[in-house]
């Protein structure tokens, strides 16, 4: 509603501003209105015309375009959406000029029509066209100059070109997330058949119900942060409960030892970082309450090889997902578990049969077969958790 009000202000503020300039100049009321209105209408065309700008970019620069959304006369967000691939070639050169693209697009249509308006005799011609370009010249500046929003065109050059290794990085990871959430989605599906009698009859109970908020605000989000953490927090403390229900507890274990075992995942392998001991022991200890639940659960059984992976045991990974084969149902969840004991493969030095899983799982998931495949790779593969302190040292 806010945003609407708003693109209905502007125009108004603009037309009053415009109408007064008008008939200073042109001393005709008719006139003025008509070269007020008409720049009003060159502030929509100009909308538009910015959206094209980043649409032709995108498409002669081979950027993956994946939503589109003109509609400047309802008040919904004008954007055009890319999806490039973290490893594309020169991807933050591409990016640059895509984010330039509707910006240039105004400025260019400005220059036309104020070149078009030292052709025209009339006053009234050439003080439109002189707003309109005013109009143009104004969106596209303003469109440059970096914003707190992570939608501006100049927020987004700003950092495109400051920091084009962290951007790049930052597309990874925001794939990953969604990758994450993805099998999330799949994780709860699967608990919520298994726990048919459990789970769902105490659908009104609270531990349930905040995790169905959790699992809702972690599906917009595009990183780990600092709430999710708290809130994810505060959700194990639930599970360990003993006064929560053994279904809910065995929920709450599968979607935190799920989630943040994928993460601890992408932070070893993708950035160095492995995972704190203490971090592996409260993820083997989620993942235990779901396995003590349900211990024959596809889902139990992939939060419990994640677990066992992360603490360095890749056999006891790989044992927990061998009777998996391709096509198994669920699909997404299987994918997943031919991945996690590909990884596992690795670590055991059976690279043949890492091979042959990661082709298996289809591409279903682009960025954990990346990770994966990095592992299968490596020579040594990169350590997933801290050494255990050797006492008295």
């Amino acid at each position: 509603m806010k945003l609407r009000r708003r693109l209905v202000a502007v125009p108004l503020l603009l037309a009053v501003e415009a109408t007064a300039f008008a008939l200073l100049v042109t001393e005709s009321v008719a006139g003025a209105i008509v070269a007020a209105g008409l720049t009003c209408l060159s502030l929509w065309l100009h909308l538009v015309l910015h959206e094209c700008g980043h649409l032709v970019v995108a498409k002669l620069l081979r950027l993956p375009v994946v939503a589109v959304r003109i509609a400047p006369f309802n008040g919904w967000r004008n954007e055009v959406s890319v999806r490039p691939s973290p490893s594309t070639t020169a991807l933050p050169l591409r990016m640059v000029l895509f984010y330039l693209g509707g910006p240039l697009a105004n400025l260019c249509a400005a220059t036309a029509l104020v070149v078009a308006s030292g052709y025209t005799g009339t006053a009234l011609t050439r003080l439109t066209l002189f707003g309109a370009a005013f109009v143009g010249a104004l969106l596209g500046l303003t469109n440059l100059v970096p914003g707190r929003s992570t939608r501006s065109d100049g927020h987004n050059l700003l950092r495109w070109l400051r920091a084009p290794a962290a951007a790049r990085e930052a597309l990874r990871a925001g794939y990953y997330q969604e990758e994450v959430v993805r099998a999330l989605r799949a994780v709860a599906r699967t608990g919520g058949v298994v726990h048919r009698a459990g789970i769902q009859a105490r659908a009104g109970s609270d531990p349930l119900l905040a995790l169905a908020a959790y699992q809702q605000r972690l599906s917009t989000a595009h990183t780990q942060s600092a709430d999710l953490v708290e809130e994810a927090e505060r959700l194990a403390a639930l599970a360990r409960a003993g006064s929560t229900d053994p279904a809910a507890a065995a929920a709450i274990g599968q979607i935190l030892s799920v989630q943040f075992g994928l993460w601890y995942l992408y932070a070893a392998v993708v950035t160095g970082s492995p995972v704190a001991r203490r971090e592996v022991r409260e993820i083997s200890e989620l993942a235990g309450i779901a396995a003590r639940t349900q211990p024959y659960a596809f889902s139990a059984r992939i939060a419990m090889s994640l677990a066992h992976l992360l603490n360095q045991r890749p056999e006891d990974a790989r044992s927990l997902l061998l009777d998996v084969r391709p096509g198994s149902e669920p699909v997404d969840l299987c994918a997943v578990a031919l991945l996690l004991r590909a990884a596992a493969e690795s670590y055991l030095g059976n690279h043949a049969d890492a091979d042959h899983l990661l082709r298996a799982a289809r591409g279903d998931y682009p960025q954990l077969a990346q990770l994966v495949g990095a592992i299968r790779a490596a020579d040594p593969a990169p350590p997933l958790s801290a050494p255990v302190p050797v006492a008295g040292a």
